[in-house]
């Protein structure tokens, strides 16, 4: 009797192409309820742009603040896992060539993974 196996799907993780999108959505969300709020009730009153003027701010300023892991980098040193010769990268770096035995390398979560 054959078995199936069970593969568990990965769910979607809130990785840096979700984070940016969703801060970037939440920004111009920010900015246009903002730009509605001063333009509509800010002609009459001086409550719209009370409230219109730092949404407006909010807009631009949350996406910026939410992104900011975004723009660090780690660096990453270990050895070859086929010549045990040390390798400095970038946490950013997705494959790369060692500079001693030639072999393409990946660099999966900080960790180097001899590539095909």
């Amino acid at each position: 009797m054959a078995q199936e196996t069970e593969r568990v799907k990965a769910g979607r993780t809130f990785d840096s192409a979700y984070g940016f999108s969703f801060s970037i959505a939440v920004g111009l969300a920010l900015f246009i309820a903002g730009l509605v709020i001063s333009l509509t009730l800010g002609q009459g009153t001086n409550i719209g742009l009370i409230f219109g003027i730092p949404l407006l701010v909010a807009g631009l300023i949350i996406p910026i603040f939410m992104m900011r892991d975004l723009f660090k980098t780690n660096e990453v040193s270990a050895p070859c896992p086929n010549c045990g010769a040390t390798i400095r990268t970038s946490d950013a770096t997705l494959q790369l060539k060692c500079t001693s035995c030639e072999r393409v390398i990946n660099v999966r979560e900080g960790q180097f993974v001899l590539g095909d």
